[in-house]
């Protein structure tokens, strides 16, 4: 027998492990006073609510494949639940039934239904093994789309209700005796299981810190672990931790284990700066931290998905491990179910950009299977879209949106410009996707309101007055932020002219209020990179990347201001130690210096053409590796020249004012 995957009504398998890593989330509480149920200076998790609706999976499900075998096969169905049935030619059997096709045509169904979770199933067998050749029947609108599957569920004894990772030890560097207790320090961010081991104690507390302060300042402590310790030993839920500080000066036996995916990084980079050097190191361990069910925003304060943070955490990793099962659980996780009422995490722009990252990860990767199965959802959100939009189809606020951008301050008044940019950048993912499926109609629709939107952005919102584009057109007060104009810059969608004046107006002009979170220094170093200023992200990565590391971060912070003194620092939403120290959008250096420093993109989809445009920077000597579907890319440049080595076709190098073929398996050296 041929080896099957697991297989389900598509988007359950991510929607029940989102549903579960959505309801995981705690606050700390200490109270005060005696109550009859607690007493003062007791400290409890409390469980937090997430902020949108958190959908589960399909309880019931229909899977069907017909095919022509031309030798007798055995197949045999292997579910999760006991409410299912295998059916051949329309005849039902029991769960473990091995049955005889005959050659000939045939069709084999499976149903089932799980209320605690989602069905999910594994036929043993050839021609009808399972895969996403099988198709959903029964439910209306995903009719003859594919089964769902994860190449991390091969095997029949696999659990699918039981998310896979990884665990390794994690040393302990540090022991000191403070405020009459214990601070063991891990050396770095960490994330997963604490064990510890002590006959003589009953219960202990551990406060657990991002920050050495954190951990030390009980009464503000983000994150407590109640631990009774049973026949000797706890052992924690994963938490986020690199402090571990007891109340207790009493030897302990603690240890602790990193829980993580095992994804590969098949992207490098190494150059003559060493606090570059330090800095690619300290971007993908923050990814190796926040990649798990999905791309988390951050692992000690929310451990969400969302939208906003993904879209960039899917850059990074075309740069990085280039896993692409991690990208499609995310965009599935965050599609939710039916029926849509409110944006993905009540964020418009957020919707916007869910639309564009499926776009993205076509071109970046070539599954095309991933659009035909992910296209019902796409068109789902385009009539959501329709409805919340105005009657002229740009951007409007609803009573209810959450529109967010970026945490800085906006002329609100009417609908912002960077929405609308944002927008029209969706409509125009949308249309690429439906020309690509051959959904014409769709496409030529989508297009054309991508265009009126970019149109009206430059009627309305442009200013002579200011050279640059406006917050609000409605206000009169046209107030200038950054944000739009790094975007239309960044999507071309102004005028040569306009960005010559956007750039002198607006991103050099230190009047004019400074990006704070790496969130949207992602969309300003990525525009100013593409219209050929590396020296602003050269300058960036030192300034602003480099501040946090020489504060002694090991994994990049959620917002960064060098203005900011001590603890200072890890404020943030009125918390003392609210600020997450890792957060995944950080980690955008190692897509920057991929794309523009070894200069490797894709020119087409699924790097079937790319270019190589390596720039010099001011690293001196610097090399690295680029992942791609089917091979790596590496470049390096040095005083004498660029050498490319790639493993796959399609490739013309850009070097000393030439373009140069790249031979697939041959390396190249040109002199420059």
């Amino acid at each position: 027998m041929s080896n099957g995957k697991w297989i389900w009504h598509p988007g359950s398998f991510e929607l029940y492990h989102s549903m579960l890593l959505h309801n995981r989330r705690t606050r700390t509480r200490t109270y005060k006073e005696n109550t009859p149920s607690n007493r003062a200076g007791q400290t409890r998790s409390l469980f937090y609510h997430p902020m949108w609706r958190v959908d589960g999976p399909c309880h019931n499900a229909r899977l069907e494949k017909v095919a022509t075998i031309s030798k007798e096969e055995t197949i045999e169905l292997v579910s999760n639940t006991e409410i299912a049935t295998i059916f051949v030619d329309d005849m039902p059997y029991n769960v473990g039934t091995k049955i005889k096709l005959t050659p000939g045509t045939h069709k084999v169904s499976v149903e089932g239904f799980k209320a605690e979770s989602f069905p999910a199933f594994y036929i043993k067998g050839d021609t009808f093994a399972s895969d996403r050749t099988y198709k959903v029947v029964s439910h209306t609108e995903y009719n003859g789309v594919s089964a769902g599957y994860s190449e991390l569920y091969t095997s029949p004894n696999d659990n699918v209700e039981k998310f896979k990772f990884s665990y390794k030890n994690v040393p302990i560097k540090n022991v000191e005796k403070i405020n009459g207790g214990t601070l063991f320090d891990f050396g770095r961010e960490t994330f997963g299981k604490i064990t510890i081991k002590n006959d003589k104690i009953k219960e202990i507390t551990l406060f657990l810190g991002e920050s050495k302060e954190e951990a030390l300042d009980t009464e503000y402590s983000q994150i407590v672990v109640n631990a009774s310790l049973k026949n000797g030993r706890y052992v924690s839920s994963p938490v986020a931790f690199r402090y571990v500080f007891v109340k207790t000066e009493e030897p302990l036996d603690i240890s602790a284990k990193l829980e993580y995916l095992p994804i590969k990084n098949r992207g490098a980079f190494k150059c003559e700066n060493q606090l570059i050097n330090t800095l690619w190191d300290v971007c993908a361990y923050t990814m190796l931290l926040n990649s798990r069910e999905g791309f988390f925003d951050g692992i000690k304060r929310d451990r969400w998905i969302w939208s906003g943070d993904a879209y960039q955490s899917y850059f990074v990793n075309y740069y990085l491990g280039f896993d692409k099962e991690i990208v499609k659980r995310t965009i599935r996780a965050l599609r939710g179910a039916d029926p849509i009422k409110k944006h993905i995490n009540t964020i418009t722009d957020y919707t916007f950009f869910w639309l564009i990252s499926i776009w993205e990860y076509y071109f970046y990767t070539g599954d095309k299977e991933f659009l035909e199965d992910v296209y019902v959802d796409i068109k789902a959100f385009l009539s959501f879209l329709k409805s919340r939009l105005a009657a002229d189809g740009m951007f409007e606020r609803k009573p209810d949106d959450w529109v967010f951008m970026d945490w800085s301050t906006f002329d609100s008044d009417g609908p912002i410009c960077a929405e609308q940019i944002v927008l029209a950048r969706a409509y125009e993912a949308v249309g690429k996707i439906a020309e690509t499926l051959c959904d014409h109609d769709l496409a030529a629709r989508a297009k054309k309101q991508s265009e009126y939107i970019v149109k009206e952005v430059n009627n309305r919102y442009w200013s002579d007055k200011k050279g640059a584009f406006v917050d609000s057109y409605t206000s009169g007060r046209e107030n200038v932020t950054r944000h739009a104009n790094i975007l239309a810059i960044l999507f071309g969608y102004t005028t040569k002219e306009r960005e010559k004046r956007i750039i002198e107006n607006v991103i050099y002009n230190k009047e004019i209020t400074p990006i704070t979170t790496p969130y949207f220094e992602f969309f300003e170093l990525d525009s100013m990179c593409h219209i050929g200023d590396t020296r602003y992200m050269t300058d960036m990565l030192e300034s602003y990347w480099g501040g946090m590391l020489r504060l002694g971060a090991t994994t990049i912070w959620e917002e960064f201001d060098p203005n900011k003194k001590g603890i200072e620092h890890y404020e943030m939403y009125g918390g003392k130690y609210e600020k997450s120290l890792c957060h995944a959008w950080g980690a955008s250096p190692i897509y920057l210096l991929g794309k523009y420093a070894l200069g490797v993109r894709p020119t087409s989809p699924g790097y079937k053409t790319y270019e190589v445009r390596p720039n010099r920077m001011d690293f001196g000597s610097f090399e690295g590796k680029v992942p791609t579907p089917k091979g790596d890319i590496f470049v390096k440049i040095s005083d004498t020249g660029c050498t490319v080595l790639s493993k796959i076709d399609g490739g013309i190098l850009y070097f000393g004012g030439k373009a140069h073929k790249i031979p697939k398996n041959k390396r190249i050296f040109v002199k420059g």
